[in-house]
Order: C-alpha cells, then sequence, then structure tokens
C-alpha cells in the first residue's frame, strides 16, 4: 500500500512556518532563547563531548521549564506530549524519529535542578526586560506590592512536626541495626503511635491536652535521639548528605519545641521549623481572613507595563515598605525613568513619602497634615487611576498566576529549585501577556 510522505515534514521552511502559526509558536517568538541561554553556563555533557548525547541543551531545557508551566502539566505528563506532539518538539528543539522515544520522565526535575543552581534572577530578567520593552507601553508608571507562594505541604502543627522526627528517627535507627545484623531496638513505638493518631483523629484540641502530647513526644524524641547516639558511638556509621541534614534537622526541632514547652511563656523562636522535609519554609503573617497564615516564599513584585518582575523574593518573612525605593529602582534600571509608582498601603511610610516627593515620583499615597490642604482635584484624580491599576493589574495577576500558571502550590523539593519555578512561572505568564501583543502588532502591521 502506497503512503504519501507528509509535505509538512519532509520541508523544514513549511515546517518552520506552521508552527509559527500555532499557539506555541507565537508563545516562542515573545521569549529570547538565545540571549537567555547566553547567562547559564553549559552543562558538564556539553563541556566534555563525553557521554550519551543529551536529548536537550541549554534552550531546550529554558523551553522545557516554559512548556510546563504554559501547559500545567506534571514533569511525566509534560514529556509523554513531547513524544507525541510536533509542535512541542519544535519549541524544544528537537525533532523525534518515528519510533523514537523520551523514556526519562524526570528529565524537566533534572533541569529545574541545574537552573536553580545557576539561576541569576537579576540578569535574567533584564535580558527578558530588554526584548519585551519594545512591546511594552507606560514604562513609567510602575506599581509594586507582595503576595506569598505557597510551598506544597500540609498545614504544619506543632504535634505533626515533632511525630514526623520521631517516625524519621525511628525508621533510621532501625535501618542502622538491620545493616549490623542487631535485633530491633526496643521502644514504645506502636504506644506513641496510638497516642498520635488518638489526638489526630480529636474534633477538638485544648490547649492542655496539646502540651501534654507535646511533652510525651519530646521525651519519646529524645531517647531515640540517644538510643541513635549510642550506636552512632559504639559502630561507625556513614550517612549520605541526606540523611545527615535530615538528622540535624531533627535536632533543631528538638531545640526549638523544647524552647516553646519548658521555656518562658511566649517567648519567640527564631527560624522557627514548620517542615521537616523544606526546613528553610517558615511562616509568613499575612493577616488575611481566610488564611492569616501562610506557607512558602515571600516576593515583592513589580509591575511595568503589565509585565511583573521579581524585586525581592525570601523564604523569611520581611516587611515589603522597606523594599519600596529598591522597586522604583529596579524600575529605573529596567525601564529608565519612573514618574508615576503605586503601592498598597502599607508602603506609606514617611521615609518613602519623602523619597518619592524628593524623586518628584506622583503616588497613590492619601497626602496627610497641609498637603491635604493642597490636594486638587487633579491630584485626586491621579491618585484614583494609580490605585485602580494597583488593585486589578497588579493584584489580578497574582490570581492569573497562580490559578493558570502553576503558582497555587509549588511542588518543587528544595530551596533553589522552588525559587526556579517562581522565577518560571511568572515569566511564562509575562511571556504569555507579550506573545499576544506581538500578534496583535504583527495583524496592525498586515492591514497598514
Amino acid at each position: 500500500m502506497n503512503r504519501t510522505t507528509n509535505l509538512l515534514f519532509s520541508d523544514k521552511e513549511l515546517l518552520d512556518k506552521s508552527f509559527l502559526q500555532t499557539d506555541l509558536g507565537k508563545l516562542y517568538l515573545a521569549i529570547p532563547f538565545d540571549e537567555i541561554s547566553k547567562k547559564i553556563p553549559p552543562t558538564p555533557n556539553e563541556q566534555s563531548l563525553m557521554g550519551c548525547k543529551p536529548w536537550f541543551d541549554i534552550k531546550g531545557g529554558i523551553a522545557l521549564m516554559f512548556l510546563k508551566h504554559y501547559l500545567s502539566m506534571s514533569d511525566a505528563m509534560l514529556i509523554d506530549r513531547i513524544n507525541t506532539d510536533w509542535s512541542m518538539q519544535q519549541f524544544c528543539g528537537i525533532s523525534l524519529k518515528p519510533f523514537e522515544r523520551i523514556l526519562d520522565r524526570n528529565l524537566p526535575s533534572s533541569w529545574r535542578v541545574y537552573f536553580g543552581n545557576h539561576l541569576d534572577i537579576e540578569e535574567l530578567q533584564k535580558v527578558l526586560a530588554s526584548y519585551w520593552k519594545p512591546y511594552m507601553e507606560d514604562t513609567r508608571v510602575g506599581s509594586q506590592d507582595a503576595t506569598c507562594y505557597e510551598s506544597h505541604i500540609t498545614y504544619p502543627t506543632d504535634i505533626k512536626l515533632l511525630w514526623d522526627c520521631c517516625e524519621k528517627q525511628y525508621v533510621f535507627i532501625q535501618l542502622q541495626r538491620e545493616k549490623l545484623c542487631l535485633r530491633k531496638s526496643r521502644s514504645n513505638y506502636k504506644k506513641h503511635l496510638l497516642l498520635f493518631t488518638d489526638y489526630q483523629k480529636k474534633r477538638k484540641k485544648t490547649k492542655r491536652q496539646e502540651r501534654r502530647i507535646r511533652k510525651k513526644l519530646l521525651k519519646f524524641l529524645f531517647r531515640l535521639m540517644e538510643g541513635w547516639n549510642a550506636l552512632n558511638n559504639k559502630y561507625p556509621i556513614t550517612l549520605s548528605a541526606r540523611k545527615a541534614k535530615m538528622l540535624e534537622t531533627i535536632k533543631k526541632v528538638y531545640v526549638q519545641q523544647h524552647k516553646k514547652a519548658y521555656g518562658e511563656k511566649g517567648a519567640t523562636i527564631e527560624d522557627r521549623i514548620v517542615s521537616l522535609s523544606k526546613p528553610y519554609i517558615r511562616p509568613i503573617v499575612r493577616g488575611k481572613e481566610v488564611k492569616p497564615v501562610e506557607f512558602g516564599a515571600k516576593v515583592n513584585k513589580l509591575m511595568v507595563g503589565g509585565i511583573g518582575f521579581i524585586e525581592h523574593l525570601s523564604f523569611d518573612a520581611f516587611n515589603e515598605n522597606t523594599h519600596y525605593q529598591n522597586g522604583i529602582y529596579l524600575q529605573r534600571k529596567l525601564f529608565g525613568k519612573c514618574t508615576h509608582h503605586s503601592a498598597d498601603a502599607i508602603y506609606a511610610t514617611n521615609k518613602n513619602r519623602k523619597y518619592a516627593s524628593s524623586q518628584k515620583i506622583q503616588t497613590n499615597f492619601i497626602p496627610k497634615g497641609k498637603q491635604l490642604q493642597q490636594y486638587t482635584s487633579q491630584a485626586d484624580q491621579m491618585r484614583k487611576i494609580l490605585n485602580k491599576y494597583r488593585s486589578t493589574v497588579l493584584e489580578g495577576s497574582f490570581g492569573n498566576e497562580k490559578n493558570h500558571y502553576l503558582l497555587n502550590r509549588i511542588k518543587a523539593k528544595t530551596e533553589q529549585t522552588e525559587k526556579c519555578w517562581i522565577f518560571f512561572g511568572m515569566m511564562t505568564a509575562n511571556a504569555s501577556i507579550i506573545a499576544n501583543r506581538i500578534e496583535e502588532k504583527q495583524k496592525l502591521a498586515r492591514a497598514a
């Protein structure tokens, strides 16, 4: 049976033209892959030219990150789609042969780790801003606000955290004793497991019950730690870096929870650990009615011309009003001038007001004192416009990123990969906006 050849795949020029007409092709035009790849060092395989040739180069790895957030897919589903979708292969700069398949479903995760270790957010944002500037209007008008991109962890409580430590320490001991051909250690693990599960099943947990079970779990954890130390002193034990870090985290949790149980009432705990698997996560108090406390990275975001940039990203809580001047500095660094700048009421400190006045920057801050008497209707109108811009465009971008670009719950596992996840999620949202603007500009040019 004769089969006609597909002209699309036999003609490279026709293939490229067809690709650029797809949604992914339009997104591709909005991302400066060549410029971004120059800011990231080549992989060891690319430098040595030894071993099996990797599926993706640096540009392909960057494309993988954008694809993941654009399509809101898991790593495994993303690889499956690339195997069967020619437009996604074009986007990543590869072309699979018939019956050729990528079997490694952890490739996006591996690239995320690599980019997380070599990510320079400031330099990459400078490259992206210069590429997107021709498609941005009103670059002299800026706005900034802070939000929290939550990590994908269970809601932390002291009791759950303590039990996780007990369970991990118990498993470490039993596995090590099994390797040394020793019998299982005697401990009241089942008794404390029943105690913990009974407490968790209670709908209403009193403070007295919480204090009681905390002290019991602290004593049990202390006995387990003593057992581990005795085993470590008697036999030479070598641990991986990951397990050694986990044991250090367990010790810190014990010290913090012991201080809370037996220390001064109401004493603050510095660098409080809320997750055993992610010890870098800190509670971020946001003061919202639905979520008074969030757990993840706090980002102070600058919005210029409908495009958002990261001014400051930290897993530690910080007061965003101290970054007001830095936000204006970032806007000037990326786009030149800043004549109008809006922000939330928390930014309206005397220091920030004086700075804005000295730089002749129109703000949306409500004036006070003598300024209130000199306040004109024109200035009031400008303040309303800036407020509307901040409340619709900037705050709307938070919801857009969290609902459509995988920033609602960050599922990365380390501090570096979470930062990488957040950066590419935000930049993918920006690239989608720029892609629409490029398409509109091309339509106007054709119509003219």
